[in-house]
C-alpha cells in the first residue's frame, strides 16, 4: 500500500478536496506570488480567484494526460475551482503577511 492510501485512508471526501486543494502547487506558488507583490489588502481577492483558477486549469490539463500529484479522481466538478480559490486566498494572504513582514525588517523596500 503506497504512503498516501496509508494516511489518507480513512479521510472523508470533503478533507480530502480541502486537503488537495490547499497542497496543490500551483495554487501554492501563484497564490503566494501574486501575495506578495500585491501592495494593497483587496489585490488579495483576485489573487486568490486568479490562484484558484489557474490551478484548477492546469490540473484538469493534467488529468487529461493522466498525470497526477494526487490521486482521488475528480467526482465534485466544480467544488475543486471553489475549494482552490479558498486556498489561494489564503495563500495569498500569507505571501501578502510575510511581504509585510519581510519589508518592515530592515531598511528592505516595500515589494
Amino acid at each position: 500500500m503506497p504512503l498516501y492510501e496509508a494516511l489518507y485512508e480513512g479521510l472523508k471526501p470533503f478533507t480530502w478536496l480541502i486537503l488537495e486543494a490547499f497542497f496543490d502547487p500551483f495554487v501554492v506558488g501563484i497564490g503566494l506570488f501574486m501575495g506578495w507583490k500585491a501592495d494593497q489588502f483587496g489585490k488579495l481577492i483576485l489573487a486568490g480567484l486568479a490562484a484558484g483558477l489557474a490551478g484548477t486549469a492546469v490540473t484538469f490539463i493534467l488529468r487529461m494526460f493522466d498525470i497526477s500529484w494526487f490521486e482521488g479522481g475528480y467526482l465534485f466538478g466544480g467544488a475543486h475551482a471553489l475549494f482552490r480559490i479558498f486556498a489561494g486566498f489564503g495563500w495569498s494572504v500569507l505571501g501578502f503577511t510575510a511581504a509585510r513582514i519581510y519589508a518592515t525588517r530592515g531598511t528592505h523596500q516595500s515589494p
